[in-house]
Formats: structure tokens, C-alpha cells, sequence
């Protein structure tokens, strides 16, 4: 068959602009194909994307293999012409004449689903496969369509998920800051692919900020609303000429954000510290957040507990406490779904300050509690979204 350049052209791109080559094999669309399988009985089922001349299984069910050649599948007849194909008998139809592993497996039926985007461009095909001819029923061509539907709402969901959890993730501090003995890391997880939590660390002047933001909800709305409160941070913090103007600073960013949140109905906790490199002076203010205490070098916790409130809830003047950073002190900062991931919420400061001096896995530099708080994510699965942030005093 020839395939139709422009049409090829604007098919590959809309494949390639919605992400689905990068994020591969996907569990949702594995559980589509799973269904189709137990559904009409059949050995296997794939949800297919065409990218040049590879054919991705990136949902699949009844075989292992990622990919094949494009002209070794019968998918690459649903992308070439945008429309359902089947066949009763494929080992007497000429349209799968030259379908080389198609042939090879002796499989004998097939249907295939186009899946589009939403200006119609083909950027998937959903299938079911069998080494036996057969023939569905008119019952049986409903439900096939109906699970194309939903495969083709996991493909495109899975696609904008996965664009939006990397531009989220390209938003946060590319890689540690290392100034004068002082280290900042921080980690953010969240508990869908994105979440409503922000952070941010870097140097302007001799003056070291680092900032926290969680938002009220998780997912895309919370998302979008912590963007909303690191740009007006990015915007505010040079303006901070000392540590002890920072309560002006953080005024601003209220101010900022204040008709976002009200007309959405959201607030935000948010942390906001810095640490004078001259004088080891820690200025900071506390919006709500209530979760950050300093791990001093022997081994004590201070919970730095603030008397704000959240930014968005009331009209207010925010106020700056100092306390000093000395060397082997910690600062630490948490959103909190740290507290769903932690033995004890009551004793949760006390916990932090044993993972802040447990000694990193292999003895590797960095902060041993994100390695620990990512662990304990990972294996609790928090139903919020874990952020944790440390500045390192180090000698």
C-alpha cells in the first residue's frame, strides 16, 4: 500500500508531539488489552503506535516483544488507512500477504481499531489477534469498539500525563546547590503524575533561599496553582536584600497569587528560609506549613514552628523569625504527605531527625534522609504528594 506523505508527516508528528515514544510501555494499557483478551477469548491483544518504520507495543498482552518492524504487523494497515480492518481467514486475504511475522506466528484472524488524537490524526491502533479465523458477532463488534474507546482514552491520558509529570519536573532545581560548604537537595513525589507541591533553592548575592509550597489538592488543578506560586517566588526573592526583609518578600508573593487562589477556592502552605553566608544567620517565614525543623550537629531537633497562615486564607502581614545555621546543622522541610509515610505523625520531628543522620547507602555524599523519605514513599505509597527539602551545613 502507498502511504500518503503528508497525512504519514502529520501522523508521525502528532505521535511524537504527545509523548507516547518516550514513555513506552505503560501498565493502563497493558490492563486494556488484558481485558480484551479474557473478554473475546483470544491469545493476544496489543495497543500499537506506529513511529517510522517501528511498531511500538506499548500496551500488549499474550506476548513480551516491545516492538517489531512496521511491515511485520497488521497494525500498520489500521494507521496506513485510518480505518477498522478485520478479516475472517487471515491466511487467505491478500491484504496480510506480506505481513512477514504475522505470517510466520500463523495467526489467522485479526481487528484492528484506529486510535486518534484530538484532531483526528491516527496515533494508535487497538487489536485483537487469533490463530484461529473467526468472526465477530455483531454484540461482539459493540464491546470491541467500546474497548477501543477506552484504550484510546489511556493512550491519550497516559501521553498528556506523562508531557505534564516532565514539564513539572523540569520546573524543580535541575541539581544540587553547593556554595561555601552548604548543600541543598531536595525531592519531590507526587502521588499522581503530578502534583500540587513546589520547591525551590538557589543563591542571590551572599544570601542562600530555599522555599516549599504545597498546595491545597493534588493533580493537574493543584499543579497548575504551585506554578502559579514559583513564579511569583522566582519574582519576588531578589528583592530580599536581607533575611530579615524576607516577610516583605513573602507579603508579595501572597499578593501575587491571592485572586488565583480565591477564585479557585485553594490555599497554599509555603516555607520561605534564608541563610546569610556571612553572618550563619537563618531568617525564615512559616505560611501554614508547620513542618521544619533544624537537625543541629549534635543530633538535637528543632522544630521551627511558625505563626502563619496559609497564603490565600486571610489578608496578612507575614513575620520573619531568625534562628543560626551552624556547621553540621540541618535545615529540613516537608510537605505534608511526608506524614502519611512516617511511623508516627504525632512524633514525625523526632523520626526525621534519626533518618537525617543515618549514614547514606554505600557512604555516597548528599542528604541520607531524601534517600530514606523516597524508600518509604515508595514502599507505604502516600496518598499525597512527598516533597522534602534539606539544606546541609557542612563543615
Amino acid at each position: 500500500m502507498i502511504r500518503d506523505e503528508a497525512r504519514e508527516e502529520r501522523r508521525q508528528r502528532a505521535v511524537e508531539s504527545l509523548g507516547i515514544v518516550e514513555s513506552g510501555h505503560e501498565d493502563r494499557l497493558d490492563r486494556v488489552t488484558r481485558v480484551a483478551r479474557a473478554v473475546f477469548g483470544v491469545p493476544l491483544s496489543s495497543v500499537t503506535v506506529m513511529d517510522h518504520e517501528r511498531a511500538l507495543y506499548v500496551g500488549r498482552a499474550g506476548f513480551a516483544d516491545p516492538e517489531s518492524a512496521r511491515t511485520d504487523t497488521p497494525c500498520s494497515l489500521v494507521t496506513d488507512t485510518g480505518e477498522i480492518i478485520t478479516t475472517d481467514d487471515a491466511r487467505v486475504d491478500p491484504r496480510f500477504a506480506d505481513l512477514g511475522a504475522f505470517n510466520d506466528n500463523g495467526l489467522g484472524f485479526y481487528v484492528g481499531h484506529p486510535l486518534r488524537d484530538g484532531s483526528g490524526n491516527v496515533v494508535g491502533s487497538f487489536c485483537l489477534m487469533d490463530a484461529e479465523p473467526r468472526q465477530l458477532s455483531d454484540d461482539e463488534m459493540v464491546e470491541f469498539r467500546d474497548l477501543a474507546a477506552w484504550a484510546q482514552v489511556e493512550l491519550l491520558a497516559d501521553a498528556e500525563a506523562s508531557a505534564a509529570r516532565s514539564t513539572q519536573q523540569a520546573l524543580l532545581p535541575a541539581e544540587p546547590l553547593e556554595v561555601e560548604g552548604v548543600h541543598v537537595e531536595g525531592i519531590c513525589l507526587p502521588s499522581l503524575s503530578v502534583g500540587g507541591d513546589y520547591y525551590d533553592y538557589g543563591l542571590i548575592g551572599r544570601f542562600v533561599h530555599m522555599a516549599v509550597g504545597d498546595v491545597m489538592g493534588k493533580g493537574v488543578g493543584a499543579a497548575i496553582i504551585g506554578s502559579s506560586v514559583r513564579a511569583a517566588c522566582r519574582a519576588a526573592s531578589p528583592h530580599v536584600a536581607a533575611g530579615r526583609e524576607l516577610g516583605l518578600a513573602v507579603d508579595r508573593i501572597e499578593r501575587a497569587v491571592q485572586t488565583d487562589l480565591q477564585r479557585t477556592g485553594s490555599f497554599v502552605t509555603y516555607f520561605h528560609a534564608v541563610l546569610d553566608l556571612d553572618t550563619d544567620e537563618l531568617s525564615f517565614v512559616d505560611a501554614g506549613s508547620g513542618l521544619a525543623v533544624i537537625v543541629r550537629a549534635d543530633g538535637t531537633v528543632q522544630h521551627l514552628a511558625g505563626t502563619g497562615l496559609p497564603l490565600g486564607l486571610d489578608e496578612q502581614q507575614h513575620v520573619t523569625e531568625t534562628t543560626r545555621l551552624g556547621v553540621g546543622d540541618q535545615l529540613i522541610v516537608m510537605s505534608d504527605g511526608v506524614l502519611d509515610v512516617l511511623d508516627d505523625e504525632f512524633d514525625w520531628a523526632l523520626e526525621v531527625g534519626r533518618l537525617a543522620t543515618q549514614p547514606r547507602a554505600g557512604g555516597s555524599d548528599g542528604p541520607g534522609l531524601l534517600e530514606s523519605m523516597a524508600a518509604l514513599t515508595h514502599r507505604r505509597l502516600s496518598r499525597d504528594d512527598v516533597t522534602v527539602v534539606v539544606m546541609d551545613r557542612r563543615a
